[in-house]
């Protein structure tokens, strides 16, 4: 089968994104598929100039790349990014015109291929847009692959900035009535996109049955399956929690996005409220995000005990893991979010590192069925400082059984492999 993958963001860049889908492709090319993706060029963690992008522009109908699960790469039209929604939103758009647009660009490749299946896949709406033009265009099936709550999370836009020291910006300039039918029309677009999908893919079972019931209600069934971000990790790090630690002192690492959906000045906050009780919370981010600053900022006029480092590959997180007594996965308290699991939380189980959890819903189930940590509710930074109290005064707490390294690895060789060609015989594909 001849497969076309519709990707905002792809190898070389590193992210969860594509990390997932670079596992995906060689489970589907080892099975004896042809994948080809249309993405642009890595950009997404770049400050790039005119003449370099009009330098990548130019190069764009070259050549056909090969990925490293020996995926074709088909590179597209797209925009420099900054930090604002409304920049990130307008390159998404470009990008989604760039894949309309790839057939055009590189006529020689394109000439001879019709793909049997089109997916396309959705941290950025104008993916889950433009697919179903896409593949009307080639007369094939579509399906989406869906990684957030979206449309959902439209409904919580005028909290996006909030913790971020950043300005409403160009958005709230716009004006609510405007920008609230913006949100109406992606919405209804959105679900025109799964309506007509052969079928969809997820990241969280929750979030599988949420849509599964708002087709029901729609009188109509989804063919859906929930595949994780259980991707191979990068590292077989294994973590050794001492019982010995220094008494009323937690080491806390935060290693991901310093972005929106973390809201992290709520972990500010119980470091606080942890001395206070008299405990010493060293809390240190490993990463970047749109909140940096802001967390800068509130670290040194506060006097917290914190420290951010920038983004780092995988082996040079080693130390700092060393260095950790609990990682902290973190999430604000937004009603979409109770059906997402970062990522994060599976690599931090598969390496048997005790996981401070801050969020809600399915991820919290998880880690606390499993036994990979303690959870407090989103936005209570009074529970959170009570716990690391307590973790770093019966540090015994610390230690995890070996249940969600055990079920992440299932999840990983034996479920996602099982989950993903059913899928594809469920919706007429062996």
């Amino acid at each position: 089968m001849k497969i076309l993958v519709l990707s905002q963001h792809w190898h070389p860049e590193n992210g969860v994104h594509q990390r997932r889908w670079t596992w995906l492709s060689e489970l589907l090319i080892e099975a004896g598929h042809e994948v080809t993706v249309t993405c642009p060029p890595a950009h997404d963690q770049r400050k790039i100039g005119l003449l370099s992008w009009l330098r990548s522009m130019g190069s764009l109908r070259k050549t056909v790349e090969f990925g490293p699960a020996g995926e074709r790469i088909i590179r597209c039209l797209y925009l420099p990014a900054g930090t604002s929604l409304v920049l990130r939103a307008f390159n998404q758009g470009v990008v989604a015109g760039g894949m309309l647009l790839a057939r055009l660009q590189n006529v020689k490749y394109f000439r001879n291929f019709k793909p049997d299946l089109v997916i396309g896949t959705v941290p950025a709406i104008p993916t889950a847009l433009v697919t179903p033009t896409v593949a009307a265009l080639f007369r094939s099936p579509y399906i989406i692959d869906l990684r957030d709550a979206w449309p959902d999370l439209l409904v919580a836009r005028d909290k996006w900035n909030e913790g971020t020291g950043l300005k409403a910006g160009y958005a709230s300039q716009i004006g609510a009535l405007p920008m609230r039918v913006v949100s109406i029309l992606l919405t209804r677009m959105m679900h025109f996109s799964y309506r007509h999908a052969r079928g969809m893919i997820v990241t969280s079972q929750d979030l599988a049955d949420d849509l599964q019931a708002k087709a029901s209600h729609r009188g109509r069934e989804l063919i859906i399956t929930t595949i994780r971000n259980v991707f191979p990790p990068k590292t077989t790090y294994q973590a050794c929690i001492s019982p010995e630690g220094q008494p009323g002192v937690l080491n806390v690492l935060y290693a991901g996005t310093l972005g929106r959906a973390q809201k992290l000045g709520n972990a500010l906050d119980a470091v606080k409220l942890a001395a206070e009780r008299g405990v010493k919370v060293n809390l240190r981010f490993v990463g970047a995000g749109v909140a940096r600053d802001e967390l800068l900022r509130k670290i040194t006029e506060e006097g917290i005990t914190a420290e951010i480092h920038g983004r780092l590959p995988a082996q040079q997180l080693l130390k700092h893991y060393d260095w950790a007594d609990t990682a902290l996965v973190h999430l604000t308290n937004w009603e979409p979010l109770k059906r997402a699991i970062p990522s994060k939380t599976y690599e931090l189980m598969a390496s048997s590192i005790h996981i401070t959890g801050v969020l809600d819903g399915e991820a919290a189930d998880l880690i606390r069925e499993l036994d990979g940590g303690h959870v407090v509710a989103p936005e209570d930074p009074e529970a959170l400082a009570s716990l690391w109290v307590e973790l770093a005064r019966h540090r015994e707490l610390l230690q995890v059984s070996q249940s969600g390294k055990e079920w992440v690895e299932r999840q990983r060789d034996e479920g996602t492999p099982r989950a993903l060609f059913d899928f594809l015989k469920k919706i007429g594909f062996e």
